[in-house]
């Protein structure tokens, strides 16, 4: 969710719109991969969804977390709507409360509003609590309140969500009251305790034609069935975990991480790493496709066990997917903007403020420097003798690429023959070209 500053500019344009017409565990845990059908959460930003779109769904996911409310005084556009059509369509399915309570008093009569207000057939209820609008007592006393009016309206589940820091700071002896811990990290694994774990804000659902935020269950903790009342929505399948990865980049060794590929253990003090991958392997092992070996280490590496991220500079981009922009380098903060899948953007590679991931800094913001998501956008190596040309581009006499150090045009579809790949300080490449001259690397005008 996280959906702090999204809200406020949606609700303004939702506001302006209107009158003018009247959102792999660490430790002993274990992240759910028996059945890794998405998780999502889905609020009236999703649109108001069809009959056919939740049809779908259906075999798209485990359960469907909706939002009912946005503290008492605002209710989900689409909250009825969508909620009947799970039903309908037999998705198992919880409710969710964006807390905006200031007391413990208004919690409890936010948690009543949220009760009266929700469709009695959601397996669960959960609490999320990610902004501190409290200026009467402590947050720890509020949280408390709404669990125990929620306690006394229900028996079923009540689960406890925010992002890590927030829970820790503001919630961390109330929140223990709760049945589950459902926490949002988009940068790595939670180092607290939890059940539910949203990964990202930025999965796909083609049943929806939509990105939504989504997230993957503990079965150590709660199986799937605990979630649901065992009510099954499509046959459990392996889902493995990013398997393509390439020599020369690198990964951040998980916490969680426990055996090598020989199944030697790994020591504590070698995980929470960042290594430099120097071979890779397909090896289909556990929720593997890949391994991959670390010559510090002197050992192999299921991907699983990992996350890959650029390290150092490589100029620009290009991106796999669409991803959001964040005015902070932890990604909490969303700017509201996003670029779009296939975009090249030119940036900087800055470590990230927990020292266990990696951002790309660009002139909108902060995205994600995760290797999954994007692709340099130079050649980096000498992979060939020869280039193709993919599109008009020029030689240059000398590696400053300004139009004053231009020699010649080159046409779409000319072959060069190259002699080395050159970088600079910024990352950026370039060909160094037989007769001396020079000309851009980027993938999107030559090709090897």
């Amino acid at each position: 969710m996280l959906h702090q500053q999204q809200w406020a500019k949606r609700l303004t344009q939702a506001v302006v719109a209107a009158s003018a017409l009247i959102g792999l565990a660490w430790g002993s845990q274990s992240v759910v991969h028996a059945s890794t059908l998405a998780i999502p959460d889905i609020s009236e930003w999703q649109g108001k969804l069809t009959s056919s779109q939740v049809a779908n769904l259906k075999s798209q996911v485990s359960f469907v977390i909706n939002r009912r409310q946005y503290g008492s005084s605002y209710q989900d556009l689409y909250a009825t709507n969508n909620t009947a059509l799970y039903v309908k369509y037999g998705i198992p399915f919880g409710e969710y409360d964006y807390a905006r309570f200031t007391s413990a008093a208004s919690a409890k009569a936010e948690a009543k509003d949220f009760y009266n207000r929700s469709n009695k057939n959601a397996q669960f209820y959960v609490l999320d609590f990610e902004e501190n609008d409290v200026t009467s007592g402590t947050t720890n006393v509020a949280v408390k309140a709404w669990y125990e009016e929620m306690s006394a309206l229900t028996s079923k589940k009540l689960i406890f969500y925010s992002y890590q820091s927030f829970a820790t700071s503001y919630a961390n002896t109330a929140r223990q009251n709760f049945d589950a811990q459902w926490i949002a990290n988009y940068s790595t694994t939670p180092t607290i305790s939890y059940a539910l774990w949203q990964y990202t804000d930025n999965n796909y659902l083609s049943a929806l034609g939509e990105y939504t935020d989504n997230s993957q269950a503990v079965t150590s903790v709660h199986p799937i069935s605990w979630w649901t009342d065992s009510v099954t929505t499509a046959l459990s399948h392996v889902t493995y975990a990013y398997s393509s990865y390439k020599a020369g980049q690198h990964i951040y060794l998980h916490k969680g991480a426990t055996k090598y590929v020989d199944g030697t253990a790994i020591s504590t003090a070698d995980r929470q790493k960042f290594y430099a991958i120097s071979k890779v392997k397909s090896l289909t092992q556990s929720k593997s496709k890949q391994v991959l070996y670390i010559s510090s280490l002197g050992k192999w590496v299921l991907s699983q066990d990992a996350t890959g991220f650029w390290v150092g500079q490589h100029g620009s981009y290009t991106l796999r997917q669409k991803l959001n922009i964040y005015s902070n380098a932890a990604l909490t903060k969303k700017t509201g903007s996003s670029y779009a899948s296939g975009t090249t953007v030119v940036g900087t590679v800055v470590k990230a403020p927990s020292g266990k991931s990696y951002r790309i800094k660009t002139n909108k913001g902060y995205i994600s420097a995760n290797t999954q998501y994007s692709n340099h956008a130079y050649y980096e190596s000498l992979g060939a003798k020869t280039i193709t040309t993919k599109k008009k581009v020029y030689e240059y006499s000398k590696s400053i690429f300004k139009q004053a150090n231009r020699a010649s045009a080159v046409t779409k579809g000319t072959k060069l023959t190259v002699t080395a790949v050159k970088k600079r300080s910024t990352g950026s490449r370039y060909f160094v070209l037989s007769d001396g001259k020079y000309v851009t690397a980027l993938q999107s005008y030559v090709t090897e």
